[in-house]
């Protein structure tokens, strides 16, 4: 018991663990989700997701009434969405890529030496017009065993974490 106490003290152990805010459901798999404010942006996948099979979905909006859902309705992440891992001096990241018309959403994960990012960037044709930062750690699947698992398609275009 004083090995536990001790182990919170030092904040190895948490006292209290709430998990991310989501718009997935009990059926759903959450791939990735967090606060972004008044706001969560998660992304929710099929249980049964493999690379032949299942389906994925953006959602973005309070809590429980997502205003942007990406594919509408959703699916396969081989034509839903696009990712790509990063490679950052002392850590990594990744990203996916939800496109609809000039519009790209891009949520990301990223750490390096001294410094962690989870969010989402709203892009209209290349240019950035939002970066929502997560608020808390988000919940996230994201990198190479997931896109490699789901049958994500790679994202050969460049991208940055702001």
């Amino acid at each position: 018991m004083k090995r536990i106490v001790a182990l919170l003290a030092l904040g190895l152990v948490p006292a209290v663990s709430r998990a991310a805010p989501s718009h997935c459901t009990a059926e759903e798999k959450t791939v990735f989700s967090c606060s972004v404010g008044e706001k969560t942006v998660s992304v929710c996948a099929s249980k049964e997701l493999s690379p032949t099979a299942g389906s994925i979905q953006y959602r973005f909006g309070p809590e429980g009434h997502p205003e942007i859902r990406l594919p509408e309705p959703a699916a396969h992440p081989a034509a839903a969405a696009k990712g790509a891992t990063l490679m950052y001096s002392g850590g990594g990241g990744a990203f996916l890529r939800f496109s609809k018309g000039q519009y790209d959403y891009v949520v990301y994960t990223g750490s390096g030496r001294g410094w962690k990012k989870d969010g989402v960037v709203v892009d209209k044709g290349g240019k950035l017009i939002a970066n929502f930062r997560c608020k808390g750690a988000p919940v996230s699947e994201l990198g190479p065993e997931f896109f490699q698992g789901s049958g994500v398609s790679e994202d050969e275009r460049a991208f940055e974490i702001p």
